[in-house]
């Protein structure tokens, strides 16, 4: 199977840094063989156990001291198929959102892609003229990002999820099949249930008289703990990969020290191959034929009425190192602006300029380390 660049990269990577057996034992590798036909393999068996032997029971907190605020840091990989979604990050206000644009405009010869971009770079414009120091509110982030987008008449349609990260409370507000999951230890500890009208019919945010409005989004909050892990992304991921197999990829990962980048590639590499494979069950497949639709395989488009890019746009937070250590590293020497205003020069454009748009869809690790970065 030919690979989208962005994830042969990073493959091309991990290939160089663990074994072959390593690797199928994982089922992240590239070729003919499946996973399954090495399960008589002794290496194969060696690896797991390898792998198995890493796992330590999470150590249980010993002091009743006052616990730090966590910190997200967010690295991606993006694979498009229609390029429709929308995508941004904020590591220094700890907020991560996605849009997907609904496919079927396209057969009205509509940019399918025009509302969910529009609703992506005006919630970016508010969390980045947010406050510094202050919580985000995703439902707030959203409402006033959808307002911008319809009150210029932007066309097509979208879902949206937007997270945030404020202290050690994890916050967010979504519409439609666009959602997140939350790891802890390697076991999902929550995640979204998709919106929808009926089977494979999403709410969806449009300009005008849409029948979904912000107000139906899905919002609540819960506490996270260091070493947590968040997948925030579209149905690209979720309707092709299975809890379960979410799970596998997040404990082995976490496990073999990949690094952010080689855990979003193998997140966006599991999905893409999945969505191609006719004759795989995925969570779709499964769910089309519960609803009367006898149907195998991924899903790699929607029909007329929505659709997705395939994945894959996906992102893994690291351990931060403390910001000092950081900026020691690359020689960089940070200073305060002068006659900086909060809620004034930050809402400056030029200001704004300085944090670019950044597509991304994040699976992100939390860590104890916080730091504030001014520019």
């Amino acid at each position: 199977m030919e690979s989208p660049p962005q994830v042969r990269k990073v493959m091309d990577q991990i290939h160089g840094r663990f074994p072959d057996a390593m690797r199928i034992a994982l089922r992240i590798h590239f070729g003919a063989l499946p996973a399954s036909a090495a399960a008589g393999r002794e290496d194969v068996a060696c690896s797991l156990r390898q792998l198995q032997s890493r796992a330590r029971p999470n150590a249980t907190p010993t002091t009743t001291a006052p616990r730090a605020p966590l910190r997200l840091i967010s690295s991606s990989c993006y694979v498009p198929q229609h390029d429709e979604d929308s995508h941004f990050c904020h590591d220094v206000f700890g907020v991560v959102a996605v849009a997907d644009g609904v496919g079927g405009c396209r057969a009205q010869g509509v940019d399918a892609a025009a509302f969910s971009r529009g609703l992506m770079e005006n919630a970016f414009f508010e969390v980045a003229t947010s406050e510094l120091g202050k919580p985000v509110c995703p439902y707030e982030i959203l409402e006033r990002a959808y307002r911008r987008t319809a009150a210029s008449g932007t066309p097509a349609a979208s879902t949206a999820v937007v997270v945030s990260l404020a202290g050690r409370v994890l916050r967010w507000a979504y519409v439609g099949d666009s959602g997140f999951a939350v790891f802890r230890g390697g076991k999902m500890l929550r995640r979204f249930q998709p919106q929808q009208w009926y089977f494979n019919c999403p709410f969806q945010l449009c300009a005008g008289n849409g029948v979904t409005k912000v107000s139906d989004a899905a919002v609540g909050e819960m506490a996270v703990e260091d070493g947590d892990v968040l997948v925030v992304a579209s149905d690209g991921l979720f309707d092709n990969v299975s809890d379960s197999a979410l799970e596998s990829l997040v404990r082995s990962t976490m496990l073999l020290g990949f690094t952010p980048e080689e855990v979003a590639g193998i997140m966006a590499f599991k999905a893409y191959v999945v969505s191609k494979d006719p004759t795989t069950d995925s969570p779709f497949s499964i769910a089309s034929r519960e609803q009367g639709q006898p149907r195998t395989g991924g899903k790699e488009d929607h029909g007329r009425r929505q659709g997705y890019a395939p994945v894959q746009d996906l992102d893994w937070a690291k351990p931060a190192a403390p910001a000092d250590m950081a900026f020691d590293t690359v020689g960089v020497k940070v200073e305060l602006t002068k006659n900086f205003e909060i809620g004034v020069s930050n809402k400056t454009a030029e200001f704004v300029k300085m944090i670019p748009l950044r597509k991304v869809h994040s699976p992100v690790k939390f860590t104890d380390t916080f730091k504030c970065l001014i520019q």
